[in-house]
């Protein structure tokens, strides 16, 4: 998977640049926040909001590449393990 980024926004552009830092290439497929600009648009192509691990699954979606690597599958386990724990947290003692 090879991807180039081009975003209007200065800090999606620097996330997505630290996210996908090795698999930046000059001849990629454009990610952009700009229809214009982009073959892969955020917001529209991929869903916002996203997490690094939300991120490299989407574009494995659309580059149909192999299932996701183990590093990648936990790390999105973790993330929806620590959203339902912080929901179950607030949940209990908010009924206070």
């Amino acid at each position: 998977m090879k991807v180039r980024i081009q975003c209007d926004s200065p800090l999606l552009q620097e996330t997505l640049e630290i996210y996908l830092k090795e698999f930046l290439s000059k001849n990629g497929q454009v990610v952009s926040d700009n229809p214009k600009k982009g073959d892969i648009i955020i917001g529209n192509d991929i869903k916002k909001p996203f997490t690094k691990a939300s991120l490299l699954i989407q574009l494995e979606k659309i580059f149909n590449l192999p299932k996701k690597n183990f590093e990648t599958e936990l790390d999105l386990l973790m993330e929806d393990f620590t959203k339902k724990l912080k929901s179950l947290i607030k949940e209990h003692y908010g009924k206070r």
